[in-house]
C-alpha cells in the first residue's frame, strides 16, 4: 500500500499546478456566468453546465492517455524496471483523474445552484415554483453527475488501453502506431455496439430492471415519474468490462511494453 501511496503522491505533485489552474479558471468562469444569469437571464447558466457534463465524460480518458503517454516517453525507467505491478500506476492515475473531475463537478454544481438561488427575476421561471425548480435541479443534477462519473470511468478504461496500444505498436509500426489506437477505438465503439445487439447479450443483461424516477418535475403535480430504466445486468457487464480493460492494460504494460 505504501508503494501505491507513493505513486499517488507523485501523480498529485505532477498534476497539481495544472489542476489548480483549471479549477481557478472554472471558478472564475462560473462566477462570470452567475453574474450574467443575475443581470440578464437565468437560462444563461444552464447550457454551459450541461455542456460541461458532456466534456467530463471524456476527462479521465484524456487524462489517462496523456499521463500514460508521458510515462512511456519521459520516465519509463522510474517504474518499468521496478518490482511494483503496473496496476498500481494505472489506479493511482485513475484516482487522481477522478478526484479532479469530482472537484470540477462540485464547483460547477455550486455555481449552478448559486446562479439559481440569487436570481432576482422570478418571472423568468415561467410560472414554475422556485422551490420546485431548485429541487428538480438538485435531483436531475445528481442523476446526471452519477451517470457522468460511472460512464467516464468506463471510457477512461478504453483510454488507458489506447495509450498502451500506442506504446506497444510503436515498437512495430513506428510513426504509424496511431493505427493501433484506431483499432482499439473501433473495438470500443462499433464492435461493442454490435455485441449489444446480439441475442446472447440481451439474455445476459436483461434482468434486474431499475426505474429511475423524477419526483420534482416542474409544472407537474408532485408525483413519481419514471424518467428512465436501466438493468442490473447492464451495470454488471459494464463493471466487469471496465475492470477487465484496466487489468488488460496493466498486464500489457508489465509484459509487452518495452523500454
Amino acid at each position: 500500500m505504501s508503494a501505491w501511496l507513493n505513486l499517488l503522491q507523485k501523480e498529485i505533485r505532477m498534476t497539481r499546478n495544472s489542476a489548480l489552474l483549471t479549477l481557478a479558471i472554472l471558478l472564475a468562469g462560473g462566477l462570470w456566468l452567475v453574474y450574467l444569469s443575475f443581470s440578464r437571464s437565468i437560462g444563461i447558466i444552464f447550457v454551459p453546465a450541461a455542456m460541461l457534463l458532456v466534456v467530463l465524460l471524456f476527462y479521465p480518458a484524456i487524462y489517462m492517455l496523456k499521463s500514460l503517454a508521458w510515462e512511456f516517453k519521459v520516465a519509463p525507467h522510474l517504474w518499468l524496471h521496478c518490482p511494483q505491478p503496473a496496476w498500481m500506476l494505472i489506479t493511482a492515475k485513475l484516482a487522481v483523474a477522478m478526484a479532479q473531475m469530482l472537484a470540477i463537478i462540485i464547483i460547477a454544481a455550486g455555481m449552478l445552484l448559486l446562479g439559481v438561488i440569487i436570481n432576482p427575476q422570478p418571472e423568468q421561471l415561467a410560472g414554475i415554483d422556485f422551490s420546485t425548480l431548485l429541487l428538480f435541479i438538485m435531483e436531475a443534477g445528481t442523476y446526471a453527475a452519477v451517470f457522468t462519473v460511472a460512464a467516464s470511468i468506463y471510457i477512461g478504461a478504453w483510454g488507458a488501453l489506447i495509450a498502451v496500444a500506442f506504446a506497444i505498436a510503436g515498437n512495430y509500426l513506428g510513426r504509424f502506431r496511431w493505427l493501433a489506437g484506431i483499432a482499439v477505438f473501433i473495438a470500443a465503439t462499433a464492435g461493442f455496439s454490435r455485441l449489444q445487439e446480439t441475442w446472447l447479450y440481451k439474455q445476459i443483461t436483461d434482468w434486474g430492471a431499475i426505474n429511475i424516477g423524477i419526483q420534482n418535475l416542474p409544472l407537474v403535480s408532485p408525483t413519481h415519474i419514471n424518467a428512465a430504466q436501466i438493468f442490473a445486468g447492464d451495470i454488471l457487464v459494464y463493471s466487469l468490462l471496465t475492470v477487465g480493460l484496466f487489468a488488460l492494460s496493466a498486464w500489457l504494460i508489465d509484459h509487452k511494453v518495452e523500454v
